[in-house]
């Protein structure tokens, strides 16, 4: 038996080709879901809130 306690720690190895390319997937993706909403908050109002109105028998619509 060796007297050295194992070490639980395995943050002391460099970060694997997998994990590097799993993180920056995800940092694109974050990036890609904010100009969508950048995108959607830069239309005028009635444009981006058109799903809320209730359109009318004759023609008109209301919120």
């Amino acid at each position: 038996m060796s007297s050295k306690p194992l070490s639980k720690n395995k943050k002391t190895r460099p970060p694997a080709q997998r994990e590097l390319a799993l993180a920056a997937m995800r940092q694109a993706s974050e990036q890609d879901l904010r100009q969508m909403i950048r995108r959607q908050l830069a239309l005028p109002m009635n444009q981006r809130t058109h799903f809320l109105r209730l359109r009318l028998p004759n023609g008109g619509s209301c919120l």
